[in-house]
């Protein structure tokens, strides 16, 4: 469905939808290109029309969409509600996703559950802190690479991704961590893994060649760590697994788009996104374009409604998730 097309079913979805006709139904609500908005916080939703089609096809392009990765129910629900709003918007999410075939034939992947918590430190800033893994046991892809390295910021939970292969050496590994997280987030002053020697003293040593220092670290060796690392190594894989669907060695090609649908979502440890919890702001994705101003198409722009950069909020909530008691749940709970 193109932008123009979205646009143009909702307001002609007003005009058959009886709820719109009544003036009093209207009064919290301001009308824009035809498109009546809905002020919630920071939020400017569309109010979408009571049209079952048109509802779906929504939900169908923030689930489907390459970046966004068939997440669950919840997060689906929070995706729409950035910039949509019906009232009846998380029964339909959770219809939704229940027939999603894609999903249905994504069966959770099957490894190790997290142990016990072990007590970390808690970070102060995003990446000061990350987990490392390796996820293991994909099939070859044409790409040559049959595992990923996963990266995580232990406070924000914002997640890196990197194609490899399971005879990566410390050296290689080291340039992979380089090239996805000092490039972008500076050298963090801990590192916690839980596997093998691509995590030893060649790798510190590789990693101060790259940066013309020598790097000395706070690493610690944590059997399963807080666990959530492992969580998200399920995580990804369910979506690796939904991306990839009958072309399995083409799965590295989806790696891109798999880690900002993981990082776009909002996190249900945190409450909030990995993205916003780093940048203060939510990307622009489909959904601000799917109603765009599409009368001069060479001049196309979204509606503005829930991009707003806002750093205070943002400042706030890491605020929130360094209270002891807070991270304590959040390293416990699901990612």
């Amino acid at each position: 469905v193109t932008t123009s097309g979205f646009a143009q079913r909702i307001v002609q979805g007003y005009a058959s939808d009886s709820w719109f006709k009544d003036a009093r139904n209207l009064e919290p609500y301001k009308q824009e290109r035809g498109l009546w908005i809905r002020t919630d916080g920071e939020r400017r939703q569309i109010v979408v029309p009571n049209d079952d089609l048109l509802r779906r096809d929504i939900l169908a392009r923030l689930h489907q969409d390459p970046l966004a990765g068939h997440v669950g129910v919840t997060r689906l629900v929070e995706l729409a509600r950035r910039n949509f709003w019906w009232s009846s918007l998380a029964q339909d999410a959770a219809r939704f996703v229940q027939q999603c075939d894609d999903c249905q034939r994504s069966k959770p992947l099957s490894g190790k559950q997290a142990g016990l918590l072990q007590p970390l430190p808690i970070p102060v800033a995003p990446w000061e802190s990350v987990s490392l893994d390796f996820v293991v046991g994909l099939p070859p892809s044409e790409g040559g690479n049959d595992a990923v390295l996963v990266m995580v910021d232990r406070l924000t939970k914002m997640v890196h991704l990197a194609p490899t292969t399971t005879s990566v050496t410390a050296e290689q590994t080291a340039r992979l961590f380089f090239d996805n997280v000092v490039r972008l987030h500076g050298i963090p002053k801990s590192v916690i893994s839980d596997r093998g020697p691509q995590f030893g003293g060649k790798f510190w040593a590789s990693l101060g060649d790259l940066v013309n220092v020598r790097v000395n670290l706070s690493t610690a060796y944590h059997p399963q760590t807080d666990g959530q690392t492992e969580r998200m190594n399920r995580t990804f894989g369910d979506m690796l697994r939904t991306y990839a669907g009958s072309n399995p060695r083409a799965w590295d090609t989806f790696l891109s788009a798999a880690e900002f649908a993981m990082n776009n979502a909002v996190n249900r440890s945190t409450g909030q996104s990995p993205f916003f919890l780093n940048y203060g702001f939510h990307p622009v994705v489909v959904a601000q374009y799917m109603c765009a101003d599409t009368r001069h198409q060479h001049l196309e722009r979204p509606l503005q409604l829930s991009t707003t950069t806002n750093g205070s909020e943002r400042n706030r909530q890491i605020q929130i998730l360094r209270s002891p008691v807070r991270y304590l749940r959040t390293a416990m709970s699901g990612i």
